[in-house]
C-alpha cells in the first residue's frame, strides 16, 4: 500500500495486553505446556501470579501480550493443555508493577484527597473494571463504567471484612462486586466491581482489607510515607 505522498505503508500488527485466569492441576510441565500453547499463536507470558492452591489445582493470573487474534483461540488452545480457563481480559497491568503502593505513595503525598485517590487507582491495583465510594445509596466518587444508580443487590461489607458478591444485570450480563467499610470520614463503603467476572478471590480480598486499612490510617494522618 501506499499513502496520499506516494511512500510504501505497512500496515504494523495490533498487539494486545491480556489477564488470564487459569486453574492448572499442580503438577510439573503445566506451565510449560501452556507457554507452549501461548507461543503457537505468537504470545508470550510476562507476568505470572498464584492466586490459590487447593486440592492438587492451582489458579493463576497470567498476563499475556501477543497479537489481536490471539484472544480468538486462546481459551481453546490453553484447555488443550488440561488448564481451565475461568477468565479472560484486556489489562494494562503487571503485578510487578505494584500499583497498591502507588495508591498508598498518593494518599500519603495529599491526604485530604484519600478517598478520591483511593477510587481512581483502585482498578488497576486489583485488575477491576471500576471503583466507587457510597454513603447510603449516594455514590461520592466513582470511575468511568461503574454502574449509576447502584444496582440491587450488592454486598454489604461485614464490619472491617470485605464482602464479595455475583450482582444480575437487566442485559443478561453480571457484577463480580467487592465491597469493604472504608474506617475514615466520608463514604461508609467502597466497591470494586469487574464486568463478567472473575470473582474475587480470598488472596484478594485480603489484600484489599489491609491497603484499605493503612490508606485510612495515612489519611487520618497518623503515620506518614516519604515520597519523591
Amino acid at each position: 500500500d501506499r499513502d496520499v505522498t506516494g511512500v510504501q505503508t505497512c500496515a504494523l500488527p495490533i498487539w494486545v495486553l491480556l489477564r488470564v485466569r487459569v486453574s492448572v492441576l499442580d503438577r510439573p510441565g503445566s506451565l510449560l505446556a501452556m507457554a507452549k500453547a501461548i507461543a503457537d499463536l505468537g504470545g508470550n507470558i510476562v507476568d505470572i501470579e498464584v492466586l490459590a492452591s487447593a486440592d492438587g489445582r492451582v489458579v493463576d493470573d497470567l498476563v499475556i501480550d501477543g497479537p489481536d487474534g490471539l484472544r480468538a483461540q486462546l481459551s481453546t488452545r490453553l484447555a488443550a493443555t488440561g488448564a481451565d480457563v475461568l477468565n479472560v481480559r484486556p489489562t494494562v497491568q503487571i503485578s510487578g508493577q505494584r500499583r497498591d503502593l502507588d495508591l498508598l505513595s498518593r494518599i500519603a503525598a495529599t491526604p485530604g484527597d484519600a478517598m478520591a485517590s483511593f477510587i481512581a487507582l483502585a482498578p488497576s491495583a486489583w485488575s477491576a473494571d471500576w471503583a466507587m465510594a457510597a454513603a447510603d445509596d449516594e455514590v461520592l466518587h466513582a470511575t468511568p463504567g461503574a454502574p449509576k444508580p447502584l444496582p440491587d443487590g450488592m454486598p454489604d461489607p461485614v464490619g472491617p471484612l470485605p464482602r464479595r458478591g455475583t450482582v444480575k444485570l437487566p442485559n443478561d450480563h453480571t457484577l463480580e462486586v467487592v465491597a469493604v467499610t472504608w474506617p475514615g470520614a466520608g463514604a461508609d463503603r467502597l466497591y470494586l466491581g469487574r464486568a463478567d467476572g472473575p470473582p474475587f478471590l480470598q488472596v484478594e480480598l485480603v489484600h484489599l482489607r489491609r491497603v484499605v486499612e493503612l490508606a485510612a490510617t495515612l489519611a487520618s494522618g497518623v503515620i506518614s510515607m516519604v515520597t519523591s
